[in-house]
């Protein structure tokens, strides 16, 4: 099975970009385009000066959660007509991860396992015309920026990922991986201060400065409106294993730090094995754990948000041992049909809902996290070599 799909990478590759071009092209012409017309607006309002995280219900509904930096990013693509903007910037979002994923240390040959695994959550981030893939990708280059020993490029992977939507500040436990620990350091000072400024270029720092603080408030805010269970049911956000908790057993009054704190020590300890640190398995292991937790443990959470998830899905599998275990080939499936098969017209809309309103489409990545994580912990038993990955 394997080398019959083996031959097939090219056309998987032209997939990869043709179908979120296609989907980009329908949501305009669908007038479906919410979610671009608010990145659109973060960079004619930050031009005029206009709040960045108001209410505009004459531009679009919801509001914007993105930082100020985000201005620049989308600021290409705001300029063009939608006809255009909308498809290049799906495209542009499925080539950053595309590139991520075609850079980490895998055969050539097998590269299309890490696609094949990640393409229905691309097109479900693409539907949503979202930035996830995009966020995936800055995670994945962070690491292997490291991995080359260029910390000025990963530093700057790392702060374009927080900038931008904050997931990208969980590329900063790659700084252990590091051989220049201290010039890391200094890097991440030097982006953080250019990054932080360059939006005043086409507006004020007065209302860059404002804005930042305006962001917080916002994220805030978002956050306790994530958690809202309205009548047993929840929201489309916080499918986490805070979120599947919560709406399983209609418990509300908890703080996510009953849930963060615990994962997050589950999730830094087994960087204790300080011997492990050159072994490239390990770390791509410990990569697609990073890539799981910070959706299955983030209320903001939502399905097009599994495609970061799912990249480290991918990644966590080509780290296995062949010939592959029953029960991985069993979780793996699981994770399909449940987080990424749910989002799509294969379900009808009652079942999709469902999945998602209950947070269970977070359940089998929650499982494939403790998994990894245990392995991370019994490495030299379980994971020792790939022959996917490349050993350097």
């Amino acid at each position: 099975m394997f080398e019959k799909l083996k031959e097939k990478k090219f056309a998987i590759s032209l997939l990869w970009f043709l179908l979120p071009a296609i989907a980009g092209f329908l949501k305009w012409k669908q007038h479906s385009t919410n979610n671009y017309d608010i990145f659109k607006g973060v960079f004619h309002h930050t031009v005029h000066k206009l709040n960045l995280y108001n209410l505009y219900p004459a531009e679009y509904f919801d509001s914007n959660h993105y930082g100020p930096l985000f201005s620049l990013v989308i600021a290409p693509f705001a300029l063009l007509p939608d006809y255009i903007g909308v498809p290049l910037w799906t495209v542009f979002n499925a080539f950053v991860l595309y590139k991520a994923l075609m850079v980490l240390p895998v055969h050539n040959n097998s590269k299309w396992i890490l696609l094949l695994l990640t393409l229905v959550d691309l097109m479900t981030a693409s539907h949503s015309v979202q930035t996830n893939p995009a966020v995936a990708g800055m995670i994945i280059l962070s690491w292997y920026y490291v991995k080359k020993d260029k910390v000025v490029w990963a530093a700057l992977f790392v702060l374009l990922g927080t900038f931008i939507k904050l997931y990208g500040i969980v590329g900063l436990a790659f700084w252990v991986f590091s051989k220049q620990k201290v010039k890391y350091i200094l890097w991440l000072f030097v982006w953080s201060i250019l990054l932080f400024c360059f939006p005043m270029i086409i507006s004020s720092p007065d209302f860059i400065l404002q804005s930042y603080f305006d962001w917080y408030k916002s994220i805030t805010e978002k956050n306790e409106i994530n958690q809202t269970i309205i009548n047993g049911v929840g929201n489309r956000q916080d499918v986490s294993i805070m979120g599947l908790f919560r709406r399983v057993t209609l418990i509300n009054n908890f703080s996510n730090l009953l849930f963060i704190i615990p994962g997050f020590l589950l999730q830094v300890l087994p960087l204790l094995q300080f011997k492990l640190y050159k072994n490239v398995v390990f770390q791509m292991q410990y990569l697609g754990s990073l890539l799981i937790f910070i959706v299955i443990f983030s209320s903001s959470s939502e399905s097009p948000t599994y495609i970061i998830a799912l990249a480290g899905v991918a990644i966590w599998f080509v780290c296995q041992t062949l010939p592959i275990k029953k029960w991985t080939w069993i979780l793996l499936i699981f994770v399909i049909i449940i987080t990424s098969l749910t989002a799509t017209d294969l379900f009808p809309p009652t079942i999709r809902d469902f999945f998602t309103f209950y947070s269970v489409k977070a359940l089998p990545c929650i499982v494939v996290w403790f998994v990894c994580v245990y392995q991370l912990f019994n490495f030299g038993e379980n994971t020792s070599a790939s022959k996917w990955i490349i050993q350097e």
